[in-house]
């Protein structure tokens, strides 16, 4: 049987309901039985049994030595290695980046840290005349970028210690190099999502960047949207920090990661 989902596709209910039955065997920390995974994907005994046995019969899941109680089974590990294997950061990234340069025209970044420093791996450049350029490979401080702070604000803390008990290269005149006053503003990322440079690593111009986590939950990349200030400003710079937060958080999700909820939803901790 097949029914309409909310973004106007389809989807077959018992697929649906074998995803979720699996997802509730992987986030158990002990191997279920049939009355138990049955109340949590809201089905009776005997269609989840039905399921458990297909899935058992695939190498999908197995069954514990009393042959009662169901966990993955091997099956999952070839097609995670396989998955693994395809996946490239900027291939997932740059249908995001896409879009984000089309929406806005402005130039769209793709970047990591390497050592103390970020490192850009992919841009899409604005077709404006007065636009923010570099190359792919260039580098740039983590402290005044958007894409550093989106960074450094989600890493350990012994690698931020590490990041920032050195001396903090001002820039410009609005670049912060003050230790404890950087910490406070990546307190405010991590509360918002979204990180911001206004002129702090070239005068003139202005970037909003959001985080990428892998699997792990880890920091892995950023994303950024740079311009000319004079075009980035009231309504136009709320819609940009909004659509770099949730492009960061497609990317992650393309990548197999959980984003934390305030990205999921655009709201504060509470």
């Amino acid at each position: 049987m097949m029914s309409g989902d909310r973004s106007g596709g389809y989807r077959i209910a018992v697929v649906s309901r074998t995803f979720d039955l699996l997802e509730a065997i992987a986030r158990s920390d002990r191997p279920l039985g049939v009355s138990e995974l049955a109340r949590s994907i809201d089905s009776t005994k005997s269609a989840t049994f039905r399921i458990l046995a297909t899935l058992e019969e695939r190498g999908y899941v197995i069954r514990d030595r009393d042959h009662s109680r169901y966990q993955l089974g091997a099956g999952f590990v070839f097609l995670g290695q396989r998955a693994l294997e395809e996946v490239d950061l900027r291939k997932e990234a740059r249908p995001m980046l896409e879009n984000l340069k089309d929406r806005f025209n402005e130039t769209a970044n793709l970047g990591v840290i390497v050592n103390d420093r970020v490192i850009y791996i992919d841009i899409l450049e604005s077709d404006h005349g007065l636009r923010m350029a570099a190359q792919i490979g260039a580098q740039d401080e983590t402290h005044s970028t958007s894409i550093g702070k989106a960074i450094l604000a989600y890493l350990p803390s012994e690698r931020l210690d590490r990041l920032l008990d050195r001396e903090l290269v001002k820039r410009t005149e609005k670049t912060i190099t003050d230790p404890d006053l950087l910490r406070q503003e990546l307190a405010e990322i991590r509360k918002t999502g979204v990180s911001r440079d206004c002129s702090e690593n070239e005068e003139g111009a202005s970037c909003f960047g959001a985080p990428i986590f892998d699997q792990q939950g880890d920091v892995i990349a950023a994303i950024s949207i740079s311009g000319p200030d004079s075009r980035i400003t009231g309504e136009k710079a709320a819609d940009v920090a909004a659509a770099v937060r949730k492009a960061a958080r497609d990317i992650t999700r393309r990548l197999g990661g959980d984003p934390p909820g305030w990205i999921e939803d655009g709201r504060g901790r509470t």
